[in-house]
């Protein structure tokens, strides 16, 4: 009975030797340990307790410092660590990117220009030659000399569009815009014609069409014949290929657009990606907001052309019926049969040579080129020569 006894307390003593070496452990590597409960018979033993609290060995300062120790949890292994660290890294690029985004809304087109190279790089893209200038404008050829040259723009507009075309209600829309503006220098008189499948071109006049055109990669063209640097006619054209079925947003900014072209304009601004500008010349991928020219190109029409007199808005009547043709004087038809001569080359297709000298040798030349535009020249010779905007697809 005495053996049966001591052996009885030597696995007591070992017992409680492994739980106390285990109570440590816990402690040391703030891991929580089960609760500790007395047995009846004065023995100490391992209950799983969840909702009692945790009782630790020691001294006072030790249980202390092991309760402290258990409230903060570090990682230990590899796995562990790479989670709680890399959380921490995607959580603080959320927040950077909330803010970045949370900037560009409230400061919209100062950030936009920020991140535009032309408003940072000195020259760009002006100081590239093979790019052409850009807002480049052009001047129509005065009809009168000495003051009156500077009295505003008259021009007739013929309305080549196809008969019971919701074009019409577009081009009559722009029409009125650009010639009500403040300050006033245009004056423009649309003028009905037969209709042209051809688009062909007429002297001092800017002819405007729609047509499906086809896989042209344009929606929107507008062509210029220079005699001397001036403009003596235009022709701008609409492809229903692209532009049939689109909005009333789209058809109407692409009209204004072009009409712009025809009276001279070149391009407000070139950026699609920045704040609207809030006129039809500014590139834009949201044209409910640019359908209609500003007071900033009306003041450029100004310069270009002076404003009109008093009696501008009396309407000028042609004396001839047809295509508008004035052939009054011997000296007006061989100007019309010159005309005619150069006019022909607007309908030939724009093939661009590699060659430096194109120019002289009469071909096309790439003036500038952006994701969604293209400007084009060609020199044909005795002061004539064609230039031309596209707005691509």
């Amino acid at each position: 009975e005495q053996e049966l006894h001591d052996a009885e307390i030597a696995v007591r003593l070992a017992r409680e030797d492994r739980a106390a070496a285990h109570e440590r452990a816990y402690a040391d590597f703030s891991l929580i340990t089960p609760a500790r409960n007395i047995a009846p018979n004065g023995m100490d033993s391992i209950v799983e307790s969840p909702s009692r609290p945790i009782r630790q060995r020691g001294s006072p300062s030790q249980r202390r410092k092991g309760a402290d120790e258990s409230t903060v949890s570090y990682p230990e292994d590899c796995r562990s660590k790479t989670m709680h660290y890399g959380g921490r890294v995607l959580l603080s690029l959320l927040i950077g990117g909330i803010t970045f985004l949370i900037y560009v809304t409230v400061f919209g087109r100062r950030t936009s220009d920020v991140l535009d190279p032309a408003s940072w790089l000195s020259g760009y893209p002006e100081s590239d030659p093979s790019m052409g200038s850009v807002g480049q404008h052009n001047v129509w050829k005065p009809n009168n000399k000495g003051n009156e040259a500077r009295s505003g723009l008259k021009l007739q507009v013929l309305n080549n569009l196809v008969l019971g075309s919701d074009w019409n209600e577009h081009m009559e829309s722009s029409i009125y815009d650009w010639g009500h503006g403040t300050p006033d220098a245009v004056a423009l008189n649309i003028r009905s014609m037969t209709h042209d499948p051809d688009c062909r071109a007429v002297r001092r006049a800017m002819k405007v069409c729609n047509a499906n055109y086809g896989a042209t990669d344009w929606r929107g063209v507008n062509q210029i014949l220079l005699q001397d640097d001036h403009i003596i006619t235009s022709l701008a054209k609409m492809n229903d290929y692209y532009l049939e079925g689109t909005n009333k947003a789209q058809k109407q900014y692409t009209m204004c657009h072009e009409l712009g072209h025809g009276l001279g304009l070149g391009h407000s601004d070139e950026n699609f990606h920045n704040k609207d500008l809030g006129n039809c010349m500014d590139y834009t991928e949201r044209p409910q907001n640019n359908m209609h020219p500003d007071t900033s190109n009306f003041e450029t029409l100004e310069e270009l052309y002076g404003n009109l007199n008093d009696n501008v808005r009396t309407e000028q009547r042609l004396r001839n019926g047809g295509d508008g043709r004035l052939l009054s004087t011997k000296e007006e038809r061989l100007l019309e049969e010159e005309f005619e001569k150069y006019a022909a080359y607007l309908s030939e297709p724009i093939e661009v040579s590699s060659k430096r000298n194109a120019q002289s040798d009469g071909e096309w030349r790439l003036l500038h080129q952006t994701d969604t535009a293209e400007y084009h020249e060609r020199e044909l010779g005795n002061g004539y020569s064609i230039r031309t905007s596209i707005l691509l697809s």
